[in-house]
């Protein structure tokens, strides 16, 4: 593998009639891929801590991981519109609402109490 701190390991399982591959970073298991007779691909992704796992069809799981990407790629700022959120966040920080706003976010939040909580 190119990526030093990755390490796909390849071996039998019992519960498999093929081969699987543990692909682990550094030492800790990421994720599994294989196959079965006549069945796509399957990507099962480990949950470590409760010791279950999640799976998807590889090919879909590639897809929706490109998927993000490319909309996190469209979603990154321009130095102009991160200079304009900077503001809009120190605007934010120097707010201080009115009498009349406050006391309507507190009817507000009342009338969401009395909705959810009676």
């Amino acid at each position: 593998m190119k990526h030093k701190k990755w390490k796909t390991i390849i071996g039998d399982v019992p519960d498999k009639e093929n081969p699987v591959a543990d692909v682990y970073y550094e030492r800790s298991h990421i994720f599994q891929i294989f196959k079965e007779d006549n069945e796509p691909y399957i990507v099962r992704f480990g949950n470590n801590s409760k010791g279950n796992y999640w799976e998807f069809p590889y090919e879909e799981a590639m897809e929706v991981l490109e998927e993000a990407k490319e909309h996190l790629k469209k979603m990154q700022r321009t130095p102009e519109a991160q200079a304009e959120y900077e503001a809009m966040k120190k605007e934010q920080e120097n707010w201080q609402p009115t009498p009349e706003e406050t006391a309507e976010y507190e009817r507000k939040m009342k009338e969401q109490r009395e909705k959810y909580y009676g």
